[in-house]
């Protein structure tokens, strides 16, 4: 009986502790229970899990400082080399989260795979805590102790060689060790820190290419507008030489109703009727349904991408990678449908070639010699102009598409160390090619420069170099206290236990 209350004693302790803590914050003058844009309860702006979580670990942090600093296996040690120990277990804890979350990025894979996304995860955490703590406090054991000279009696010389014992194991196994501990603990530390985010830095980036393309792309597709108006006017001005055949025969000299005002009544009406096709191909529905011709389009598209990019990516790395990509590269194919949208010069080119039929010369003994001419002579006008509104339109070329990162910097994997240690090559002229149509058909906006957490933190990692010295600095913070058990032999033994 006293076994199973003692046992349950910490349990019921923390449960009181846990309630006594609840109901003191919200006793506080002022105090408020609110819920977070997640649907968590939160105290004061601060979400109830975040406040268990920090709860949790400085419970577990006060018990492993207790239970080091009372320890009777410690007996005999100094506060120096039980606060190293401290230290120790400490740093193996942050890897071991960090880790654990930084493993997951790598590993992740969007099906519901139970034992890879929530069983190994976890599993490689306590792993590399107990990988470091043996490394740690099982290293600063082993470099304190003697194992070449232990017969040797006491003397400078005994202790010269003892020195010298400690400074290889120091220099040369310890860092042995430490570089096994920075694949399995820093690598993974920094990609779970900081990987999302230099993905996201590299999205980021990307994101301001496609608004970049989408804003050069609409400015070229609102040029439409202006090719229409120019139709509209020409249009309008053959309906003027029509009216005034009619009314005055200021082409052929005879005025009134007749086969010669019919033929240039006949090329008013198609030109209108053309003017009435390239409006409704603007004004219509888009074939990518998207339009190009909206002015708030670009803004809405890069707005939604960037709230895509800030959605939680821990969740499921995979499922948010697919889903920005999916979307990114969707987008990017409207865009390339708006480069290469050629219907209304297909319209004209054909439009253009079946001029003749469309409008047929009247034939037969009433037309004059030079009335034929004048039909002739406009209908080569009509023709030139329409020619030269084709030539204006395909003279109108979309921007030249703005390089994608993975254009710029294709390398990934150990590719980037090797890029990072190659000289930069001597910068070349930039090419002057000319825009021909057939360069502008083969021009195409890229897709995203997809990325993962692993590359990312080494692409970018002049940015992200906090990341790489706060992981590198809680996993080797007990390598430079141990540094003290070289010179300072007797900073492990408490007054009264020292040699």
């Amino acid at each position: 009986m006293g076994r199973k209350i003692r046992e349950n004693a910490p349990g019921r302790m923390s449960q009181r502790l846990m309630v006594c803590n609840a109901a003191a914050l919200t006793s506080l003058p002022g105090a408020s229970l609110a819920q977070d844009a997640s649907g968590a309860a939160s105290f004061a702006g601060i979400s109830f899990p975040a406040i268990a979580g920090a709860s949790a670990v400085i419970i577990l942090i006060t018990a492993i400082l207790w239970s080091v600093l009372t320890s009777r296996r410690m007996r005999g040690s100094s506060l120096f080399n039980r606060l190293f120990v401290v230290v120790a277990i400490t740093a193996g804890f942050f890897s071991a989260v960090s880790s654990a979350i930084g493993f997951s990025l790598i590993t992740s894979q969007e099906s519901a795979d139970f034992f890879r996304n929530a069983i190994l995860p976890p599993a490689f955490g306590v792993f590399v805590f107990c990988l470091a703590v043996a490394i740690w406090v099982g290293g600063a054991e082993f470099v304190r102790n003697r194992d070449w000279f232990r017969g040797m009696g006491r003397g400078a010389f005994a202790d010269l060689l003892f020195f010298i014992e400690r400074a290889v194991k120091l220099f040369i196994v310890i860092p042995v060790l430490a570089l096994i501990l920075f694949f399995v603990s820093t690598w993974t530390t920094v990609v779970g820190i900081g990987g999302v985010d230099a993905v996201r830095h590299t999205y980021s980036a990307e994101i301001d290419r496609l608004a970049a393309e989408c804003a050069g792309i609409t400015a070229h597709r609102q040029k439409d507008f202006l090719f229409l108006e120019d139709l509209r006017l020409a249009a309008q001005d053959v309906s003027r030489v029509a009216a005034s055949e009619r009314t005055g025969g200021s082409q052929s000299g005879a005025a009134g109703a007749g086969a010669v005002t019919d033929y240039f009544n006949g090329i008013a009406t198609w030109f209108s009727a053309l003017e009435q096709s390239v409006d409704a191909i603007i004004t219509g529905a888009p074939p990518s349904g998207v339009d190009p011709y909206d002015s708030e389009i670009c803004a809405s598209k890069t707005d939604e991408l960037k709230r895509m990019l800030s959605r939680n990516a821990f969740e499921n790395v995979d499922r948010w990678n697919r889903e920005f990509e999916t979307a990114f590269d969707d987008f990017a194919s409207v865009l390339n449908r708006w480069r290469h949208d050629k219907r209304i010069e297909r319209l004209l080119d054909a439009q253009l070639d079946n001029f003749a039929r469309a409008n047929p010369k009247p034939v037969g003994a009433r037309i004059s010699a030079r009335q034929r001419a004048a039909m002739d002579r406009y209908a080569d006008e009509v023709e030139s102009a329409l020619q030269s509104l084709i030539r204006s339109q395909k003279l109108q070329k979309p921007p030249i598409p703005i390089k994608s990162a993975a254009e710029k910097s294709p390398a990934r994997g150990l590719d980037i160390f090797r890029e990072m240690f190659k000289p930069p090559s001597p910068a070349e002229e930039p090419e002057t090619v000319s825009r021909r149509q057939s360069v502008v058909d083969a021009e195409f906006v890229p897709g995203l420069s997809a990325m993962t957490p692993r590359d990312a933190v080494l692409k970018h990692a002049n940015i992200f170099s906090d990341v790489w010295a706060l992981a590198l600095s809680w996993d080797y913070a007990p390598y430079i206290l141990m540094l003290a058990f070289l010179f300072f032999p007797s900073a492990e033994r408490a007054p009264g236990f020292k040699d």
